[in-house]
This record gives structure tokens, C-alpha cells and sequence, in this order.
């Protein structure tokens, strides 16, 4: 009997003498920062990264073969009270089936400079805590001891993988600055990750060496009869080590502004996929595959395209909801209220169904993917033509259509096609008409899945945003406005209208809408609550005190009494990602003054109509006397929903002129 046993280690030999050194050392703070008190490229930094460094490598072992390694060392300078929440950090843990992540060598200290000495207290095992996030991942949560301001902290930790697909990304930018932050990559010629960064900072390293580096393979054999031979033998096997090295200084904090989908799309970083796998003398190995891949595997899936052809108990209710009706928009609209109706989300945003369809129709609770899967497998039933359509959420950041990698997406909605057009359908949203997605679906495009291929379809809002504010009041001598308001809201303005109302009773609406203002409320009717396709109508009897401002004989009023723009939501000077309001919209206020008796217009703002390039936004005022009224009309459009880096400085400017043009008052004068 002969057996042979393999022991497999690798020499790596880089074309320079030495490595080089990680940019810092655990435990090595230098005085200078502990005695740092503001950061001086960011006065306003409540924190900031002294230095982050990480590097992966894949290792080879015996037992395991190639493995994921990845090690940190984090130290952050906290420099005000708003700086005490860094001294609590995450670390995500992947697991799938059997195998999980291993988290080895935690360390945590935070430094404090005390009497002009350094005193370190060492994270204990109650700061650390576990937690499920989902299915595959584990949170280890930490926070270190004795954290104040003037405090260093730092973290050091690495992460085992049996997952080579998960090879670590690294964001070298964040909420606070950071002063330094490197990344390294060792990856052998045998595995192929695509790599893309984005983000607006610029490295100030960026290198690509290679090393030469071989396996040494020991093997033995033993025969056997009289005498037990043992025989070794070495073979060599050379290949090279791509190593890669991304360094960026003095990187500013992440400034979210207004109207952008995520952070996650725009922070500076960089990605990995796995695109594929080439060992000696073996085939190569595909992982990130094509756009075709990734199609037929989910129509081929039983949990997803198993679920729109199947399901055949389904076609007595179909029949019976579509029973005399011909017209196909019709049908689509009685089976997408069908599916509103009797099942409800369970907030969850998922790819694949995790129950039956018959059980997600008993229990009238489905996740993303179940609801809008079964109203595709209805429609289908019905005649139409309908296909589930893999979306990624605004929050769960972009799809890049370069690189076809499913754990892009996090969601399914439905599209059918009415008259030879694409028709977008989500079943989860109760409150919006058939046709309309919610705003959390309108991202970039979608991938269409179907048994004749795939395809993409942008995911555009098919409704705009839409209020209308119609008032007439009277203004008394001593600045109280008397008078009746109507607001009617459509779109995606009426769903967050129609959201809140049914969350709440009648009456905590009405008093969270009027919020601060100086208002009395002697009567309501808030109507069209659950006709969605009309616009919610709010009437109200007002009177406002400290409407105007009385001096004498003169008195001076805002003419915009409701949602008047008061200040710019563009902060930025310059702003390195789009303005994404994710729809276009219109801001419409109408108002009849009646003067009080005595007073007449000294003064009136001037009328003005601002436009940017191409009509993509238009503002309109103007303000006049007919009779014994003051008239006023102020209409906003933003006429696309999304405004280029490029864009940005009109944009800008435009709100500062719509901001100071609605700070204007009218001035009455006693006769």
C-alpha cells in the first residue's frame, strides 16, 4: 500500500531587498499628537484618522489551500465631545454555512496624556459585544474604555477568510479626515480581482510591483513489504506575486449634502470582485461571469424564475380578478391592487423568495422580492407580459453596469409591457398608483430577468412631485391674518402626505403640520386620503398671529405665508457628486391678501423669473394689487431629477437668488 501526503508552504522574493515598513506602529504615539488639540487643515473636525493601514493577502495552508488575510491598525485623535462616538467601531464578519470569518488579535487602547505622562487603558472583554446584522453577516461591536477629549485611540485586529470572493475593500475617506490612510494588496497570479476605485480624492501613492515567488512541494511516499521505505521528493513551482500599494494624505471628511442617494457612492474607495481563478494545469475558473450568466441563472432559480413560471394554483384567482375585463392596463391595475391589497411588506429587500407563494398569500406578508415576483407570475397568468426586474436601492448605492456582479442589486420589482411600453410595477407600496415606483427604487437602471435574455431599463420616476398651496386671507390693523388655506399634494409629495396621515390620528397630523408656526386651526377637512390616484386636498380655517410686523403706520409682511424657502440647502461651494432629487418636482403658491381697511402699498417686491440652462428649472414671482388684494404667485420647477457636478454652480446660485427674492416684504402704508 502507497500513500502520498502533500505539505505545500510559500517563499515570497520581492525585487527589492526589503519590504517596506507599515506607516505606523501599534502602541508608537508621538507626543505631538497627544498633545494635539485642533486639527489644523480642518478646525472643524470633531476627530480625525492619524493614520489607517490595512493589507490583504492570500495565503496558502495545507488544511485550507488559498485564504484570505487581512489585517488593520487604526488610531483616530478625538478632539471635541461631538468625537466620542469613534471611540465605538464595527467590524462586519461574513458567514455562509459552515464556515465564518475569524476575527484574531483585537486590541484596543485608548492613550490619555495626563500630568505630562501617557497613560494606557486596554480595552476589557465587556466592551465587546456580537450582533446579528443578517443572514450572512455578524457584527463585533467594541468601545473602548476611558475615551475623552484629548483622547488617542486605537484599534488593531485581523480577519481570517475561507471566502477568496470577499477580498477586503478600503475606504480611504469618511465622515472625518484622515491624515493618513494606506492600503495594501498581495495577490497571487493565480487569482484575477477586478479593482475599481471612485470618489474624488486623488492618491498620492499608487503603485504595482511584482515578486517573484515559489511553492516548495514536499511529498513522500512509503511502500511497503519486507523492509517500509519512505522516499521525499521537492518540486518547485514559480509564479508571481502582484503586490499593490494606495496611499492618500490629508484626505478631507465626507460633506454630505442635501439630495444624494448614499454616502457609499461618492466617499473615495476601493473594490475588489473576483473575476476568475487560474491554477497550474487546471482550467480557469469564472466567477464574475457575464450579464447572460447572471440572467439565466436567476430565471433558472427556483426561488425566482421557478416562481413567475410556476405556481399554476394561481390562474383561478387571476381568472377570477380579471373576470370580463379585456383591456390590458386594466388587468395590470386589478391585479397590482389585488397583490397591495392582501399582502404586506415586510420591510425587507431581497433578491430571492424565502417561502412559497402560496404560504407568502396565507400569511399576507412577503419581502421585496416574493411580493413583486408574485404579482409577475399574476400578470403572466393574466396574459401580459411581465418579468421581475433586480434593482439596487438608492440607499444600497449604484449598479455599474461594466461589472455584472449580482450582490450588486438588493431588491426585485416588475415590469410589464403595456402597448409595446415598459410599465414599472412595486407591489409593496400600497399608497402609490400602478406604474409609479417609490422614490427608494428610482436608481440609475435595472436589470431586466427573463427567459429570452436580459436587458435594462432605467428607473425613472413616471410621476412628478407635485404641491399646490391656494390661500385667501384678510389682514387686520394689528398684523393677525384671518383666512382659509388649501393644499393639495400629488406624487410623491402625496405619498409622503398620505404615509403620515395614516400613521397617526387626524388631529397629531394636523398638529405636526402646522409644527412651530404662529398658527390657530378653527377648522379641517383633509380629503382624497385613499383615492391615490388624485391629489391629497387639506383645507384649513387659519389665523395667523405675527403674520406681519406693525410700526406706527407702516406695516410690513412676507406675502409667502406657507413653506417660504428660507435659507439655500446647497452649502458647498463646490460639490464633487450630483444633486439627485430623485424626481422632478413643482412648488406652486398662490395668495390673495385682502389690505385692512386705511392702508394701501407703499412698496411691492419686484416680479422676477429665474431659469437655468435648458429649462431644467424655472422660478416665477410676482407680486400685484387688483382692487383691495394683494396677489401673489411664486411657482418653483425643477424640471430633472438629477444635476451634474458640472451643473452644480447654477443650481446654486439659482436657489441663492429664490432664497433672497422670498425674503422680500410687502410695505403698507395708512392712507
Amino acid at each position: 500500500m502507497r500513500f502520498c501526503s502533500l505539505l505545500l508552504f510559500l517563499i515570497f522574493f520581492g525585487q527589492t531587498a526589503q519590504a517596506q515598513k507599515p506607516p505606523i506602529k501599534f502602541g508608537d504615539i508621538p507626543m505631538e499628537d497627544l498633545k494635539m488639540t485642533s486639527y489644523t487643515k480642518d478646525s472643524s473636525a470633531a476627530a480625525v484618522v492619524l493614520a489607517d493601514y490595512g493589507e490583504s493577502s492570500l495565503i496558502y495552508s495545507q488544511s485550507d489551500g488559498f485564504t484570505l488575510k487581512f489585517e488593520r491598525i487604526l488610531r483616530i485623535k478625538i478632539l471635541t465631545k461631538d468625537g466620542l462616538d469613534y471611540a465605538n467601531f464595527t467590524i462586519p464578519l461574513y458567514h455562509s454555512g459552515s464556515n465564518d470569518e475569524k476575527l484574531t488579535g483585537l486590541k484596543a487602547v485608548t492613550y490619555n496624556l495626563e500630568n505630562g505622562k501617557v497613560v494606557e487603558t486596554k480595552m476589557k472583554g465587556e466592551g465587546i459585544l456580537k450582533e446579528k446584522l443578517d443572514a450572512n453577516v455578524n457584527l463585533t461591536k467594541i468601545t473602548l474604555p476611558n475615551v475623552k477629549e484629548g483622547s488617542v485611540i486605537e484599534i488593531a485586529y485581523g480577519i481570517n477568510s475561507d471566502f477568496v470572493f470577499n477580498f477586503q475593500d478600503w475606504e480611504f475617506q469618511g465622515s472625518i479626515p484622515k491624515r493618513w490612510s494606506e492600503y495594501r494588496a498581495r495577490i497571487p497570479e493565480y487569482f484575477h480581482y477586478d479593482k475599481y476605485s471612485q470618489g474624488y480624492v486623488v492618491f498620492d501613492i499608487n503603485e504595482h510591483t511584482q515578486a517573484a515567488g515559489v511553492i516548495n512541494i514536499t511529498s513522500k511516499e512509503r511502500s511497503e513489504g519486507r523492509v517500509t521505505q519512505t522516499t521525499f521528493s521537492n518540486d518547485k513551482i514559480d509564479y508571481t506575486e502582484n503586490r499593490y500599494r494606495w496611499v492618500a494624505k490629508d484626505v478631507p471628511a465626507f460633506k454630505a449634502e442635501p439630495f444624494i442617494t448614499t454616502e457609499r457612492n461618492y466617499i473615495s474607495k476601493i473594490n475588489f470582485e473576483l473575476a476568475s481563478t487560474k491554477f497550474p494545469n487546471q482550467a480557469s475558473k469564472i466567477y464574475m461571469g457575464s450579464w447572460a450568466d447572471i440572467n439565466k441563472q436567476y430565471w433558472e432559480s427556483s426561488d425566482f424564475g421557478g416562481e413567475v413560471t410556476g405556481n399554476g394554483f394561481l390562474n383561478k384567482t387571476v381568472d377570477e380578478i380579471t373576470a370580463g375585463v379585456t383591456e390590458p392596463e386594466k388587468k395590470l391595475v386589478a391585479l397590482s391592487n389585488y397583490v397591495k391589497q392582501n399582502i404586506t411588506w415586510d420591510g425587507y429587500s431581497r433578491r430571492f423568495t424565502t417561502k412559497p407563494l402560496r404560504k407568502v398569500l396565507e400569511e399576507k406578508k412577503g419581502n421585496s422580492a416574493e411580493i413583486n415576483l408574485l404579482l409577475a407570475s399574476m400578470l403572466n397568468k393574466a396574459g401580459l407580459t411581465a418579468n421581475p426586474v433586480l434593482i439596487s436601492t438608492r440607499d444600497h448605492g449604484f449598479v455599474r453596469e461594466q461589472i455584472p456582479v449580482s450582490s450588486q442589486f438588493n431588491y426585485v420589482v416588475c415590469m410589464a409591457m403595456i402597448d409595446n411600453k415598459p410599465v414599472l410595477l412595486d407591489a409593496t407600496e400600497k399608497l402609490l398608483p400602478a406604474g409609479a415606483l417609490p422614490e427608494r427604487c428610482l436608481n440609475g437602471s435595472g436589470l431586466v430577468i427573463s427567459g429570452k435574455g436580459h436587458s435594462w431599463v432605467s428607473l425613472q420616476a413616471s410621476v412628478k412631485s407635485r404641491s399646490v398651496s391656494n390661500s385667501d386671507f384678510s389682514l387686520l390693523h394689528d398684523g393677525i391674518l384671518n383666512g382659509k388655506l388649501v393644499v393639495e399634494r400629488s406624487g410623491f409629495d402625496g405619498l409622503r402626505s398620505r404615509k403620515k396621515y395614516f400613521s397617526k390620528s387626524e388631529d397629531e397630523y394636523v398638529k405636526d403640520f402646522i409644527g412651530t408656526r404662529p398658527w390657530e386651526v378653527s377648522s379641517k377637512e383633509i380629503s382624497n386620503t385613499k383615492e391615490i390616484h388624485l391629489p391629497v386636498k387639506e383645507t384649513y380655517d387659519i389665523t395667523i398671529s405675527e403674520a406681519a410686523t406693525v410700526a406706527g403706520d407702516i406695516i410690513y409682511i412676507n406675502p409667502i405665508l406657507f413653506d417660504r424657502i428660507e435659507e439655500n440647502p446647497f452649502k458647498l461651494e463646490n460639490r464633487q457628486y450630483p444633486v439627485d432629487y430623485s424626481s422632478a418636482f413643482d412648488r406652486v403658491y398662490i395668495s390673495r391678501i385682502t389690505l385692512p381697511e386705511g392702508f394701501q402699498v407703499d412698496e411691492l417686491p419686484k416680479p422676477k423669473v429665474i431659469s437655468l440652462p435648458e429649462n431644467t428649472g424655472k422660478y416665477t414671482y410676482s407680486v400685484s394689487m387688483i382692487g383691495e388684494k394683494l396677489n401673489v404667485i411664486s411657482n418653483l420647477q425643477i424640471n430633472k431629477s438629477i444635476f451634474s457636478q458640472d451643473e452644480y454652480v447654477n443650481l446654486r446660485e439659482f436657489y441663492n437668488q429664490v432664497v433672497a427674492k422670498e425674503s422680500e416684504q410687502v410695505v403698507l402704508k395708512r392712507k
